[in-house]
């Protein structure tokens, strides 16, 4: 088994390869475990703007027709339930927007707007860079364009997988031995190089 001092020594190699590569790469120091990570930021795609913008706008317009044109007494309670509803879809969409990409030493973390997803890199198989990867998905649960492409898909090429997309043609598949993610960020390339090289780097502690 590596020392404790062994596996700094490595750890401060790998973060300085990162580096040279991706300023982004960080260092932290949690007791005794140097947690190295590299961030990617989640650019929306303009169709995700457009989508976005046109929903928020429609949802606006039905809860301000729903309010005004439900003047009926007897409906006042239906009339702030109904107006309230499509601010509801606004927020719940705007809560699992992705922010952003951070890959660790062992994990994937998915910035969301108050929360972090964090997928194991464990069972890490493959990452591919592939802008066509998601054509022809189905959704079968999930968020298809307002604020985010989120949830579970299903094509023909990749089977069902999970997404956490802002822009369909940055899509890189990651494969695991039990699923399959695909996530969109701003440099796909360098995300399949750096993840691929944490993957291969993993030492256990």
């Amino acid at each position: 088994m590596r020392s404790r001092e062994t596996k700094v020594k490595v750890h401060n190699q790998w973060l300085e390869t990162d580096r040279e590569k991706h300023p982004s790469a960080q260092r932290k120091r949690l007791g005794r475990f140097i947690l190295v990570m590299t961030h990617f930021r989640a650019p929306w795609s303009k169709s995700l703007i457009v989508a976005s913008t046109f929903a928020t706008l429609v949802c606006l317009g039905v809860s301000y027709a729903l309010w005004t044109l439900l003047v009926d007494a007897s409906l006042e309670p239906l009339r702030f339930w109904l107006a309230l509803l499509p601010l509801a879809i606004i927020l719940i969409c705007a809560v699992f927007t992705v922010r952003g990409y951070s890959i660790t030493n062992n994990a994937l973390l998915i910035d969301r707007l108050f929360w972090t997803t964090r997928i194991p890199l464990t069972e890490f198989q493959s990452a591919k860079f592939d802008p066509d990867a998601t054509r022809g998905s189905i959704r079968t649960f999930g968020n298809g364009g307002f604020f985010s492409f989120t949830g579970y898909f299903r094509s023909k090429e990749l089977g069902s997988y999970r997404a956490f997309m802002t822009d369909r043609r940055r899509a890189v598949v990651l494969r695991f031995l039990d699923r399959v993610v695909v996530v969109s960020p701003d440099r796909p390339q360098d995300f399949v190089e750096t993840i691929s090289m944490y993957a291969d780097r993993r030492l256990v502690w």
